[in-house]
């Protein structure tokens, strides 16, 4: 018992000498439990719609304020031509367009059931889902307002009365099937290629640590900056290897589509390692052990990764979330592989992303080179 009370003392010792560590193992659970929660909604908020109203009538305005009122859309255009429209989701600035057909109101009067037409971006298949089911219950909840006002009963040739029925015709892009394996599949190959890069720099760089073998880099001429880029570019390589891997069962097994060009897809996945590798040369310039590294770095890809959309949508989420969403990387290149392997997106659509991604990269990099400095010359 007393050998045991020994080594006991000892591990407990080590443990609270090691205050980094233990910063790591008491902050991450509090963390946690304080951010992923608030953030994980699976309610759909916020859905980005635009409309086109070709009636202009009193009651086609009142069926889309209703649609806002209930707080699942956010107008973003409310006078849009279907050109206008179209553009506006080929994009990804909207998710759903609800279309009024001209004569709404006075079909609606007449009893000739009109259509509402509503075309949803399924590209996030749950929230493409959702969302169709959400305005199907206003739609009706609309019919049943009109029911109440006695503004939906006709004579009909046959003296019989019938209430209008206003529908809400769906019509998805790109996946109309709403394929979880379309949506999910793509997100899936960012997460990969972001757990193996940030991982691999992290781990592979502390290890050369506790060899020693990085101060007989020190005293030599080569400069950080080289000795950094010689020690990515192989990580580089194996992760686009990686990836291709992972392209080709996606769409062998899975049957995900590609769309776009794979130039660009490339370019985007490329520009996004970069910043990854750079963030773990960082985290391994404040660590001195694999064992230290490897919390961080397992704490920061979860938070990025539950945090980026792609199991809860992005809309959803509080408004402080979403702001944090406009610098998560993952967020950005998760969002970029969907739009050029579903939708067929240039280059051109994803110039918010192509600006997330870099100044993640030149941030990363200027840290990592800063710190390596600091901490080694």
């Amino acid at each position: 018992m007393h050998k045991f009370a020994v080594l006991l003392k000892k591990e407990l010792l080590q443990i609270f000498r090691d205050r980094f560590m233990l910063r790591v193992v008491l902050l991450l659970p509090v963390i946690q439990l304080l951010v992923l929660p608030l953030a994980a909604d699976y309610d759909i908020k916020n859905f980005r719609m635009a409309t086109i109203d070709r009636d202009h009538s009193p009651l086609s305005r009142r069926l889309l304020t209703k649609l806002q009122a209930g707080g699942y859309f956010s107008l973003v255009e409310g006078s849009a031509s279907w050109s206008e429209a179209e553009r506006l989701i080929q994009q990804g600035t909207v998710d759903m367009v609800v279309e009024v057909p001209v004569d709404f109101e006075r079909n609606v009067v007449l009893g000739r059931s009109p259509e509402v037409s509503v075309h949803v971006s399924a590209i996030n298949g749950l929230s493409a889902g959702v969302a169709s089911g959400y305005v199907q219950s206003i739609v009706a909840d609309f019919v049943q307002e009109l029911a109440d006002e006695r503004l939906i009963s006709v004579e009909t040739d046959n003296r019989a009365k019938f209430p209008v029925q206003v529908r809400a015709v769906a019509q998805e892009w790109y996946n109309p099937r709403f394929d979880y394996k379309t949506v999910i599949v793509p997100g899936i190959l960012a997460l990969l290629i972001t757990i193996a890069g940030l991982s691999m720099t992290a781990m592979n760089s502390v290890k050369e640590k506790e060899r020693g073998t990085i101060e007989q880099l020190n005293v030599t001429p080569m400069s950080r900056t080289l000795y950094m880029l010689a020690k990515m570019t192989p990580f580089l390589l194996i992760s686009l290897v990686q990836f291709t891997i992972g392209l080709i069962l996606a769409r062998t097994v899975y049957a995900v589509p590609i769309e776009g060009s794979l130039l660009t897809l490339y370019g985007v996945v490329a520009l996004y390692l970069l910043g990854v590798l750079c963030l773990g040369f960082v985290l391994s310039n404040f660590s001195e052990t694999q064992v230290q590294v490897i919390f961080p770095t397992f704490f920061i890809m979860m938070i990025l990764i539950l945090m980026s959309g792609l199991f809860t949508p992005i809309e959803s989420m509080p408004d402080w979330a979403q702001q944090v969403n406009v610098v998560n990387p993952v967020a950005h290149v998760i969002a970029s592989i969907k739009m050029v392997l579903v939708k067929g997106s240039s280059a051109a659509d994803l110039v918010p992303h192509w600006v997330g991604l870099g100044a993640f990269a030149v941030v990363m990099g200027v840290l990592s080179v800063v710190t390596f400095r600091k901490l080694h010359a």
